[in-house]
């Protein structure tokens, strides 16, 4: 009988679940709500912050006091950190009663007022916004909110000439090396810093509430010459750099002769010619192939003096998209080739030389651009790959995004060569080289070690001065941190009080113009259970042991399906990890329309209620540590040569995984930067904890579980599958795209056998009204993004509680998080309620009496 009256009920909750692509329904939360009831999580902060003194290092963690404190943040950006009084607020209010504890103010220096803090010359403060910030900073305190500061994320330094497109955005790289940019940074945090906030009596260097300070956003000497964005620099910068490099060689080496004997010079004569010289003008294997993709036009032709003629009069949508190639070639490690070879174009364009492997990863061997004019030069390169591959090919691409007719004469590749400091280079004069990232291949491995480590030193002495003048020069009293160390090795950012990650899933990629609302495009696909553990690897396998970690910026974009899985996935991951700190970005309203009712492309939160919501359950599972945290591993660090090596080989700023450390250990424990080398492990993996299982089902799963005393979580694609969690069943019945995210919490209580009152939230499809999909892939909907009201879909879900029925009432909860209408709970020994479409709300409360 028993087994009857389940499958019966069973049958009765299907019933009532919407179909696959049910209509969304407006869902709208109010962006200066701040209700009284079980959503309201204010009374976790203790106020006013900084109440119980500075936010402090007690070990490789945050403390207040004796007590450990864990943030989770979000972005204000641009004219948004200056907002009216009354709007102040209203929105630390808000902010507070989502289980926020920090704010990052972001982008303040990027642009002049109103969209920022300075005035129309780019140096100085202005009065009127630096009042509006105190007064917000000061009601951030009152409802218990610190603050994190931003000195330098977006400003174009003003009266340096730059040299064209080719130049860094914001002057990255540049401005750590650079003494008058520095300068004008400190500047910036001198006037902004021993500012007196009149609201709450003390400077910022004196604030406890302002718990971090952060010098330079997403920006690495390092980084940006290894992506090339240095490789054409002009005067003064080139020049600067240039005696920067011969000061730093003159302290190591007595004369030019020390420096060539340290160096060495490679010479070897050259061998056999390496490439066919007929052409395949249709495609194949043997000799020039060309290679078409996104809709690019191009023609190739031999003449039979060998030369090819290469018209190119439709463009793709990026610049691989056109390229010719030839494969069947074989590299060795540090062993010199000498390429060669003349051309011409009918116009200007830049070529992208790349010696690469012939199949995924892709990698390249060897790499160098070069500008094509339109009368014949001849071109020759010497270089040694970083690393061997016997299925490679030799590159000519860079074209997908031009038009026009590229001639090439005379190509050969052969193996030999000249590599080492060359005859007009001199320590003497002060001659020797920098060397752009395509350069570095032309050089004995001893003169590209030397290279990279003085680049090391150099940026590593801008943080550690620029942390040296707050604290001693400004007697700044906050925790300071540098940048990101996906933009700066994790050794040298580990040398200020804070180590801090960036990471987004599936960033908008635009493959024309930076930031082409018309042209752009997301992949569309969910993270939970995904084999490699997306960007969870990414973060933790640069954490730098014995300091604190946080991510100040993280997101998984909008318009994705998937928006539900962001904050909770990256929350209990990272308090398994025993993180310090996330940050949502951003909060939004960069235009300061509070109150629009809709989501403001790609990454704005506090009017998209998917993201929202799912702050309660993230503040649950870092916060309040609804999720233990893995036993710390044993690490031994990498010696720096091999962060050097990898500098040299590698243009992604180097992680554990560089050296050998799987992707899915971040998945079963404590992970890090020194995470040794390890044998790949397969979905799924269970954390050490037993709390998180990833890869449910294995890799065709897709589907992440959590269990613990206060968090239940079914995350991902499983539909029709009860799944038992420490007595909790969760089972998701239908949703638009069979996946949903399920998040049951106990905010009052201590289990769900109760007494306690707890939160259901089911989060699926979120998007404006009137949003249009481009194409089928449902990848862009250019700057069609809709209008309010927010939509919002009622995923179908069951779930049942270890308790007797008629000790549980449930209530579908109203915007603001407010019980509007109750729902049936049926069962005997054991309650089940299910939930979908017909409540008309993505979350819900659950009493137990």
């Amino acid at each position: 009988m028993k087994t009857l009256l389940q499958a019966l009920l069973l049958s009765a909750l299907l019933c009532m679940a919407p179909a696959r692509g049910a209509e969304l329904f407006p869902f709208v939360l109010p962006w200066d709500d701040a209700s009284a009831n079980l959503t309201n999580l204010a009374a976790w902060n203790t106020k006013p912050a900084g109440k119980n003194g500075f936010v402090t290092r007690c070990g490789s963690h945050l403390c207040v006091g004796s007590e450990r404190i864990r943030f989770l943040g979000v972005n204000i950006v641009f004219g948004s950190v200056a907002p009216d009084h009354a709007t102040a607020d209203k929105l630390a209010a808000r902010m507070a009663r989502f289980g926020i504890n920090i704010v990052r103010f972001h982008h303040m220096d990027s642009s002049p007022l109103p969209r920022g803090l300075l005035q129309k010359d780019m140096r100085t403060l202005d009065a009127d916004m630096l009042e509006r910030l105190d007064y917000f900073i000061a009601a951030l305190k009152r409802e218990g909110i610190y603050s994190n500061l931003n000195l330098h994320v977006g400003r174009k330094y003003p009266g340096f000439k730059d040299w064209g497109e080719a130049t860094p955005k914001y002057w990255k790289g540049v401005d750590n090396f650079y003494p008058p940019m520095i300068a004008m940074q400190q500047a910036f945090a001198r006037d902004l810093l021993l500012h007196r906030n009149p609201y709450t009596g003390t400077r910022y260097v004196d604030e406890p509430a302002v718990a971090l300070i952060e010098i330079n956003n997403e920006n690495g000497l390092l980084r940006e010459w290894r992506v090339g964005g240095l490789n054409d620099m002009s005067e003064p910068y080139r020049g600067e750099l240039q005696q920067q490099w011969q000061r730093w060689l003159r302290a190591r080496y007595k004369d030019s002769a020390a420096l060539r004997a340290a160096w060495g010079l490679r010479e070897e004569p050259l061998g056999a010619e390496m490439l066919a010289g007929a052409a395949n003008v249709k495609g194949g294997e043997a000799g020039w192939n060309l290679q078409l993709v996104g809709g690019a036009q191009a023609a190739l032709a031999q003449a039979a003096d060998g030369s090819l003629t290469l018209a190119m009069p439709v463009p793709g949508k990026e610049n691989w998209h056109t390229q010719l190639h030839q494969s069947r070639l074989a590299f060795k490690a540090d062993q010199p080739y000498t390429l060669s070879f003349r051309a011409r174009a009918d116009r200007p364009l830049k070529l992208a030389l790349q010696a690469m492997q012939a199949h995924a990863p892709w990698q390249h061997l060897w790499a160098q651009s070069i500008e094509i004019g339109t009368g014949w030069q001849d071109y020759r390169f010497s270089f040694a790959p970083s690393q061997g591959d016997e299925v490679a090919r030799l590159t000519f691409g860079g074209l997908g995004l031009g038009t026009g007719q590229l001639r090439i004469q005379s190509v050969s590749l052969r193996p030999g060569g000249v590599l080492g400091l060359q005859a007009d280079e001199s320590l003497e004069a002060g001659t020797v080289a920098i060397l752009g990232s395509d350069e570095l291949m032309s050089r004995t491995r001893e003169q590209q070690r030397d290279w990279v480590q003085f680049l090391w030193d150099a940026e590593s002495a801008y943080w550690t001065g620029f942390q040296r003048f707050l604290k001693t020069d400004l007697g700044a009293r906050p925790l300071i941190l540098g940048t990101q160390v996906s933009y700066s090795p994790a050794p040298i950012q580990g040398q200020l009080d804070v180590v801090d990650g960036h990471a987004y899933w599936q960033h908008p990629n635009f493959p024309g113009k930076p930031w082409d609302i018309d042209n752009w495009k997301i992949a569309n696909t969910p993270m939970a259970g995904l084999d490699g553990a997306g960007t969870l690897a990414d973060l933790a396998l640069r954490r730098y042991p014995g300091k604190p970690f946080i991510v100040t910026e993280y997101n998984h974009s909008n318009p994705s399906h998937y928006q539900g899985e962001a904050l909770p996935l990256v929350a209990a991951y990272g308090a398994l990890q025993d993180w310090d700190g996330l940050f949502l970005y951003s909060y939004g309203a960069h235009d300061g329309k509070w109150d629009s009712s809709m989501i403001d492309r790609f990454f704005d939160s506090h009017a998209n209620p998917v993201k929202m919501a799912s702050l309660i359950a993230s503040a649950a599972l870092l916060r309040r540590g609804d999720v233990r945290a893995a036993a710390p591993g044993v690490e031994t660090p990498a010696p720096q040569q091999a962060w050097l090596d990898a500098l040299r080989s590698h243009y992604r700023m180097p992680g554990a995984e560089s050296f050998g450390a799987p992707r899915n250990a971040v998945l079963r424990g404590a992970v890090g930067i020194h995470t040794p080398a390890g044998a790949a492990l397969p979905l799924p993996v269970k954390s050490d904890t037993g709390e998180l299982v990833w890869g449910i089902e294995g890799p065709a799963g897709r589907a992440v579980s959590l269990d613990s005393p206060r968090s239940k979580a079914l995350i991902g694609s499983r539909l029709g599958k009860a799944l038992s969690l420490g007595g909790v069943e969760l089972e998701l019945l239908a949703a638009r795209n069979d996946w949903a995210a399920l998040y049951a919490t106990v905010l009052e209580g201590e289990s769900f056998n109760g007494p306690a009152r707890i939160l259901l939230t089911a989060l699926g499809q979120v998007e404006n009204s009137g949003q249009r999909w481009l194409d089928d892939k449902k990848s862009s909907v250019g700057r069609n993004f809709g209008s309010a009201p927010t939509v919002i879909e009622g995923v179908a879900a069951r779930i049942s509680l270890p308790v007797a029925a008629n000790r549980v009432r449930a209530w579908a909860l109203d915007e603001r998080g407010s019980r509007r209408e109750e729902i049936r709970v049926t069962g005997s020994a054991r309650a089940t309620l299910g939930i979908g479409e017909e409540w008309r709300t993505l979350w819900y409360e659950i009493e137990i009496k």
